[in-house]
């Protein structure tokens, strides 16, 4: 009979390699050189009166689809509230389509003119292809229309997108702040300063629930707003209206401005900062049928007596 095994030796495989901690941000560094490649490609394309603006929008689009898990989509469309107001058509629209139905279909499946309502938007990302100050402007102004759109709060005690426990409600927080930003492929080198220093001065003249949340140059660095812990580490602020206390445990002071330099970890840092606030956010469709489902000018009721 063959003697039994020492299955104390049965130990999952050992890997020393520093890099093997670092799998995901090798990951982040393969796609953002991607999209610089295939975007140059098509900025080539330009040059020869092609047009390369949705081409570039295409590249971004599916490769933050292989960033994120399924249940997120990742689309570009028009976003609406219930009012009808709208912020045009936007570049990158990370939505829920497991909860709740789009407001207009295309035509076909490849169509981009599809409507999304406001409540199932997670984030939105504005692409530009070179960074310049008009393209900067432009960029802001959409996010600043999109943040304008009305959307119930999601309240604190909202456990899953149907269901929430009164009783775990926080009246200081949501879970549907809003986490948007503006992702250039490039700009001119040496101007990366200056276009960082023109966002946050323009984010200082909006309301703090208008302010565009992030800037990612990819190739140059990534800006955003900085709270200083306790131990005088450096964490992301995430929203602007909100001091952050339900999410770090502590009160910080005033949100600072914040610029990263990094010539190949720019997607990497932008990534990050977007999966923080999708895990931290719910949202809510509570009211969905009463705010785009009635049908009140389309129907007369008939009271049925049966005695």
């Amino acid at each position: 009979m063959k003697p039994l095994p020492d299955t104390s030796n049965w130990q999952p495989k050992r890997n020393n390699q520093v890099a093997l901690r670092q799998t995901f941000l090798q990951t982040c560094r393969s796609i953002e050189a991607r999209i610089r490649a295939e975007s140059d490609i098509e900025r080539k394309f330009n040059i020869n009166n092609f047009d390369a603006g949705p081409g570039i929008e295409d590249i971004v689009r599916e490769q933050i689809r292989v960033l994120l898990p399924d249940r997120y989509a990742v689309t570009s469309g028009v976003i609406m509230d219930s009012k009808g107001d709208n912020c045009g058509d936007c570049d990158l629209v990370v939505a829920n389509r497991f909860w709740v139905p789009l407001l207009k279909y295309g035509a076909t499946n490849a169509s981009r003119r599809i409507h999304i309502p406001v409540e199932a938007v997670y984030t939105v990302i504005e692409v530009k292809q070179t960074l310049t100050e008009s393209s900067l402007d432009d960029a802001m102004e959409k996010l600043v229309m999109y943040k304008g759109l009305e959307r119930d709060r999601s309240e604190y005690g909202r456990l899953v997108e149907n269901q929430e426990l009164r009783d775990l409600d926080n009246p200081n927080a949501s879970l549907n702040y809003r986490f948007d930003v503006v992702l250039a492929i490039g700009c001119t080198t040496g101007e990366d300063v200056s276009l960082i220093e023109r966002f946050f001065k323009i984010n200082r003249q909006l309301d703090p629930s208008l302010q565009v949340n992030a800037l990612a140059i990819l190739g140059s660095g990534f800006a955003f707003y900085s709270d200083e812990a306790p131990d005088g580490t450096h964490w992301e602020h995430l929203y602007p209206q909100s001091d952050m206390r339900h999410t770090y445990g502590w009160t910080p002071k005033q949100a600072k401005p914040f610029y990263l330099r990094t010539e190949r970890d720019t997607l990497y840092h932008l990534y990050t900062n977007l999966w923080q606030h999708l895990n931290l956010t719910v949202l809510n469709f509570k009211w969905f049928k009463v705010k785009y489902g009635r049908d009140d000018a389309d129907r007369t009721e008939y009271p049925i007596n049966l005695d």
